[in-house]
């Protein structure tokens, strides 16, 4: 197989696992905030991410499925849910604080 098969083929996977986590994500803020499981976002994650395993089983093999797929889906469905407002990623750092008192306001 040749070497540009091969990147069609990621290239596909990728966005069939990037979908596939988005959908991931409205299945569970819908869950949380509806109080059921929207069964039909669940098949259609499934079968997303089923394309892209497909994809990427010939195009790297059975590893790359979870190397690759595993941490695609990841990334999409924790940008999708923070994006939906289901929780907030925040960096280590932090943050200097000025510890003036506050002026009363005249």
């Amino acid at each position: 197989m040749t070497a540009w098969i091969r990147i069609g083929l990621m290239l596909v996977a990728l966005v069939a696992y990037a979908a596939g986590g988005a959908a991931l994500g409205m299945v569970r803020v819908r869950e949380l905030h509806e109080g059921g499981t929207d069964w039909s976002m669940v098949s259609v994650a499934s079968a997303v991410i089923c394309v892209g395993a497909l994809c990427t089983a010939a195009a790297a093999g059975l590893v790359g499925i979870l190397a690759f797929g595993g941490v695609s889906v990841w990334a999409s469905y924790i940008l999708t849910a923070q994006r939906m407002g289901l929780f907030r990623v925040q960096s280590s750092a932090i943050e200097e604080r000025t510890l003036e008192e506050p002026r009363p306001r005249a």
